[in-house]
């Protein structure tokens, strides 16, 4: 698993060989939404044609999507445990990339 894009305090992609995963930060001033998501085929081939556009515009509508109060989408893609620990871990390793010397 590594971390290949950042948008800092809103969300971060990573690639686990061919499969992508988006962790999304919705903050609604009382409560903060966590979603760590594996992204669809479709999704991934958007992100190939469009780049970080397409990630943009989905974490767009994640967060409309909490604030309706629908979490269909989150609860059907949310990663599995083993998922969401392997992107903590890639998230640490690149926290600790960043610290200068």
């Amino acid at each position: 698993m590594k971390l290949i894009e950042i948008e800092p305090h809103f969300w971060e992609l990573y690639q686990d060989q061919q499969q992508l995963y988006l962790s999304v930060s919705v903050d609604n001033s009382a409560v903060t939404y966590n979603w760590d998501l594996h992204l669809t085929a479709q999704q991934i081939e958007a992100y190939q044609r469009q780049g970080r556009d397409s990630i943009v515009e989905l974490a767009k509508q994640v967060v409309a999507a909490v604030f309706r109060g629908d979490f269909s989408f989150m609860q059907q893609h949310e990663a599995t445990a083993a998922e969401k620990a392997a992107m903590f871990a890639a998230f640490k390793q690149w926290r600790e990339a960043q610290k200068p010397d």
